[in-house]
């Protein structure tokens, strides 16, 4: 038997080559001053942009934001992880077109930053950077995020007036993992003077492990198909909170899609947390949906990280894999964390 290969992806102006398309990155509005504790959003930050003509096609395309150092003012650092960037609209000319949205493209809602590693905002594009070779027409294709500052009583830590800058290198990478192009953009923040009442806060932070970023199934002989197969991620989902919380998981997409646009249903595949020693938090098995889905849920873990294990898996005697193509699919899965 032939081995098929499943994925699950969970995951400025400088102008450079990728074939016959262009990267490039801006900024619209650098500078966000916070003024409440409810936080504040730049709606129109950055822009990113590719460029080309003629014959293009670039499947799996991937976009990264990296923070390239703390986010500091003199004695004082800002959290990273209180930062976060969201995308906000597509736009531009191809041939036939028109460019794909972001729901075809399959973004996270919302990317926070992270020091020294790269988050995707596009983990890996369903959607091809695509043009017609018979057109005459330049293509392009521009994507604008915003720039959010979360809202909360550790905003009352800062002196009134300190001005932060949040060094942020934006990446876009093709299929092969080929960087197309990569800068630096600088945002500024300033804690001004802040209305309202500090909030009771509520701190929760959600990530995954670099060894469960991305997943993988494979099929690669007859007792696969026979038996089903599994991947384990051993303390693949970072959990820390104040308060009793929960964790949902979905799809961005409503399929597994290859890149020659074959397709399989998510719920062939079932994912389950298990956690490990000293989280008491309970779980609660799925099979892979675009619903959010409550995977997991527990008490306060009194500002520390408790760990749990990822596994997905597939069903035995699955005639779904049997019959598919043999090609790699994929799909967009998001954590969320949220109170109880």
């Amino acid at each position: 038997m032939s081995k098929k290969k499943f994925i699950i992806f969970l995951f400025i102006s400088i102008q450079c080559f990728a074939g016959n398309v262009t990267f490039k990155s801006w900024e619209n509005n650098s500078f966000l001053q916070i003024n409440s504790y409810n936080g504040n959003m730049s709606q129109n930050a950055c822009t990113i942009r590719f460029d080309g003509n003629g014959n293009i096609y670039e499947p799996k395309w991937r976009v990264s934001a990296r923070l390239k150092g703390a986010i500091t003012s003199g004695a004082y650092t800002f959290p990273a992880d209180k930062v976060s960037l969201q995308p906000v609209f597509t736009t531009g000319a191809a041939s036939p077109g028109p460019v794909p949205t972001i729901q075809q493209i399959g973004m996270p809602a919302s990317v926070f930053l992270q020091v020294n590693t790269e988050k995707y905002l596009v983990p890996s594009s369903n959607a091809p950077l695509s043009n017609n070779s018979n057109s005459n027409g330049p293509f392009y294709m521009e994507m604008g995020f915003s720039l959010t500052v979360a809202g909360g009583a550790y905003l009352g830590n800062y002196p009134t007036w300190t001005e932060f800058t949040v060094p942020v290198e934006m990446a876009a990478y093709d299929q092969y993992n080929n960087l197309m192009g990569k800068s630096v953009i600088y945002f500024k923040l300033q804690i001004a003077q802040l209305s309202g009442t500090p909030p009771n806060s509520t701190e929760m932070s959600l990530k995954l492990g670099s060894n469960a970023v991305n997943g993988t199934l494979e099929f690669k002989t007859i007792q696969d198909y026979t038996n089903g197969v599994s991947v384990s991620y051993p303390s693949g989902l970072i959990v820390r909170s104040n308060t009793n919380y929960q964790v949902k998981v979905k799809s961005l997409q409503s399929q597994f899609i290859s890149a020659a646009g074959s397709t399989l249903p998510l719920d062939a595949v079932k994912m389950v947390l298990s956690p490990v020693s000293g989280n008491t938090g309970s779980i609660f098995p799925v099979s892979l949906s675009t619903s959010s889905q409550l995977v997991a849920k527990g008490g306060t873990t009194q500002s520390t990280d408790v760990y749990y294990d990822i596994k997905y898996s597939t069903s035995a005697n699955d005639n779904r894999f049997v019959q598919a193509k043999m090609e790699d699919y994929a799909t967009t899965l998001q954590y969320e964390i949220t109170p109880q």
